[in-house]
């Protein structure tokens, strides 16, 4: 994914004209250049506050970032605490020592003393009036009483420990997020009852966020696109061509990939031996070589994935495991192409089975759904042009950030705190 060229250049004409904000972002990622889905909503949204209030960014980051940082630098303030690099050892000592805390691994990871140090310093230098947290495992931190706190849940976060236990083989790893769901669970539901807002992706997140915390302020903020960079494709595409789209080492993208190429893609390959498989997307070497096949290939990271989606006639969304609205659903739907997904892959978004994509939740179905698409130029047709208008009418940035503006004005200027909870923090060592 990749942002429109000078984001933040001038606000817009129409930008509400009420008092300028004083906003402190707080992200355990840093969304610029945004590479994957997290970081494309939170880059997005602070585009959009930024043509209306003025923010400072607090996020973590490393050294890889400080350019990106430098850049959004000339726009916004930006803040960022540096992290030692994860390993393969350093997580599976921080997965234990979780455990064996009682606390859920998702939130002990993001924890640390620079980070609330950070936080600290800042809301002392700068009188702040609203804090906007990225995701629920970020809002364990201590924050000044009295300035409202609003959380953008881009998940709901135990809703894919759950699933991810449910559709686990290994009984190590269906022991541990059996676990981890539990915990997160607390920890989330806690999250939404302190805070002054809460931000979802979908009505059916919010409905779960109202059913726990009915007194908490929420909205409904759906994941957006850039309408002018996935514009519709109007080159050749290549016949029985299949695009899937997604990082491989999130767990729910590999087990996609996987059900894909072993399952759907030989009932597709038995009825039209011409088709071809690419996968695009970074990827640890050891996946990608289990995924390769005659007529399947892997191609990794890629600097622009548009003509990746343009030059094939289906793209598929196989994904089993994981919550929250997809980019790859959204960037297909503003491009006009002509989808296959599982209901679960395009869960909270408003489309409609056959009039902007096919759905197939099982392997032969989904293959049956491809073939159909290959065959029937009306039915391609008709579904890539449906998309497009959907995502003309209910998925813009510009939207998106409407939505979270009326938010920001029933919090911050009617629903201010004159106290909040303080959180017992104990930082994990990072």
């Amino acid at each position: 994914m990749k942002p429109s060229i000078n984001p933040f250049a001038t606000g817009s004409s129409d930008a509400d004209p009420s008092p300028r904000l004083r906003v402190l972002v707080i992200s355990p990622y840093f969304p610029f250049p945004p590479t994957f889905g997290a970081t494309m909503r939170t880059y997005q949204l602070i585009r959009q506050l930024a043509e209306r209030h003025e923010v400072t960014l607090l996020s973590y980051g490393n050294e890889a970032d400080d350019a990106g940082a430098r850049e959004l630098g000339e726009t916004i303030s930006v803040h960022t605490v540096h992290r030692g690099e994860e390993t393969v050892l350093r997580r599976r000592l921080g997965q234990v020592r979780a455990i064996v805390r009682g606390q859920s691994f998702a939130s002990w990871v993001l924890l640390s003393k620079q980070m609330q140090a950070a936080i600290d310093d800042l809301c002392r230098r700068t009188d702040f009036d609203l804090i906007h947290v990225e995701f629920s495992t970020m809002s364990e931190f201590r924050f000044p009483p009295g300035i409202p706190v609003v959380v953008d849940e881009h998940n709901i976060e135990y809703e894919l420990y759950r699933r991810l236990y449910e559709g686990e083989r290994s009984l190590l790893r269906r022991g541990f997020n059996g676990l981890e769901y539990l915990r997160v669970r607390r920890m989330e539901e806690r999250s939404w009852r302190s805070a002054q807002g809460c931000v979802l992706t979908s009505d059916r997140d919010q409905l779960a966020v109202c059913a726990t915390a009915p007194s908490t302020p929420t909205a409904v903020v759906s994941n957006g696109v850039d309408l002018e960079y996935f514009a519709p494709w109007t080159q050749a595409t290549e016949p029985h061509s299949v695009v899937f789209n997604g990082v491989l080492n999130y767990r729910p993208n590999l087990d996609g990939a996987t059900h894909l190429v072993e399952e759907v893609w030989p009932l597709v390959l038995e009825a039209c031996p011409s088709a071809r498989l690419s996968i695009v997307g970074r990827a640890p070497e050891r996946d990608a070589a289990t995924l390769r096949r005659p007529t399947v290939e892997v191609l990794g990271t890629v600097p622009d994935i548009r003509p990746y989606l343009g030059r094939a006639e289906v793209v598929a969304v196989p994904i089993r495991m994981g919550g929250g609205t997809r980019f790859k659903v959204v960037e297909a739907l503003s491009m006009g192409k002509p989808m296959v997904s599982t209901t679960l892959g395009c869960e909270g978004l408003s489309v409609s089975d056959r009039q902007h994509l096919l759905i197939g939740d099982d392997a032969e179905t989904f293959a049956h759904r491809i073939l159909e698409l290959f065959k029937d130029g009306d039915l391609l047709r008709g579904v890539g042009i449906a998309g497009r208008a959907l995502a003309e009418e209910k998925y813009s940035w510009h939207l998106a950030g409407e939505r979270l503006e009326s938010l920001y004005r029933r919090v911050a200027i009617h629903g201010a705190p004159s106290r909040r909870p303080a959180v017992d923090l104990q930082p994990a060592v990072v």
